[in-house]
């Protein structure tokens, strides 16, 4: 079984511990993605909303300690994907390899230089806003637009080839972002607003107009994102958001984006060898194992294989 992850906050969790990505704490560590035939994991560092620049304790302290440290510690449980190359090895790789990605656009603090350092730096996703405003867009928490410096990031964002995440962004935004957009975007940890009727879930109408694109959504398994207020969000409850989606005509766009370690998440798929219960529910349900693969790793990898060629 081969897993690609859209987003995780793991490795910001294990900065701010002083943990290592190994850590049996971490609802994602890296013994127990060695069972996987490939495992291949965008890992987030987040950047807070009042937070602007690159900051050494917001950016490049995490940074380096994928770098420097957790690379140079995982005793060959965790690869760097850097490239087309690296990424296809990856797919026949045993257990881990990672993939950098921001969650908070205040990390440009309004320059169109700090894309390029961002992407010099591997940084291969950026989630535009998080819950707030900031000098690209607005936040589901606020009322913001989308700039006119934000635009001028997403075409510098298309042309260095770091994909435009739209999850977090209020609903004006998100359309606003997909009027913009010349490329494919995507939802890195989204789910169904019609199911789960929460602000950072995606109506139809977006779910589609990012299927168009060519882009991604990727399941996201925070409680409240999955079931409503009293009710269980269990693996049945996971299962309807991508039915949905599925019956949207999102073969070809689903995929998974747990918000490991920076959600509160239910115990029935708190841990990645959890994965196989949800995995196995959905062929259960009558969904056959060709679109299950796609959606637990052939949507995402063919994205990022096409990013990282450059073709997007």
């Amino acid at each position: 079984m081969r897993v690609f992850d859209l987003h995780c906050d793991t490795l910001t969790l294990c900065k701010r511990k002083g943990w290592t990505l190994d850590n049996g704490q971490n609802h994602l560590h890296l013994s127990d993605a060695q069972d996987f035939d490939s495992y291949v994991q965008l890992y987030a560092i987040f950047i807070p909303d009042e937070i602007r620049g690159l900051q050494a304790e917001n950016f490049f302290s995490i940074h380096n300690v994928f770098y420097r440290r957790q690379l140079a510690e995982s005793e060959g449980k965790l690869r760097d994907i850097h490239s087309a190359k690296t990424l296809a090895q990856a797919a026949e790789h045993r257990g881990m390899s990672g993939i950098l990605a921001v969650e908070g656009g205040s990390v440009l603090h309004g320059s169109l230089d700090m894309v390029t350092v961002l992407a010099n730096a591997g940084v291969r996703s950026l989630t535009l806003t998080w819950n707030g405003n900031n000098e690209i867009a607005g936040g589901v928490g606020d009322d913001g637009r989308l700039t006119g410096f934000g635009k001028e990031a997403i075409r510098e964002m298309e042309r260095l080839h770091i994909a435009v995440d739209v999850s977090h962004l209020n609903d004006q935004s998100f359309w606003e972002v997909l009027e913009t957009a010349e490329k494919p975007v995507i939802a890195t940890h989204s789910n169904a607003r019609s199911v789960c009727p929460h602000r950072r879930n995606l109506t139809d109408e977006m779910f589609t107009a990012i299927a168009e694109k060519g882009g991604l959504v990727g399941l996201n398994f925070a409680r409240d994102f999955i079931a409503p207020a009293g009710e269980t969000a269990n693996l049945p409850a996971m299962a309807r958001h991508l039915e949905h989606f599925l019956e949207l005509g999102g073969e070809d766009t689903l995929a998974i984006g747990s918000d490991y370690d920076g959600a509160d998440i239910d115990e029935c798929i708190d841990r990645p060898q959890k994965l196989k219960k949800l995995y196995q529910t959905l062929l259960d349900d009558g969904i056959g194992q060709q679109t299950v693969d796609k959606i637990f790793f052939g949507n995402a990898f063919r994205f990022f294989s096409r990013l990282y060629a450059g073709e997007l």
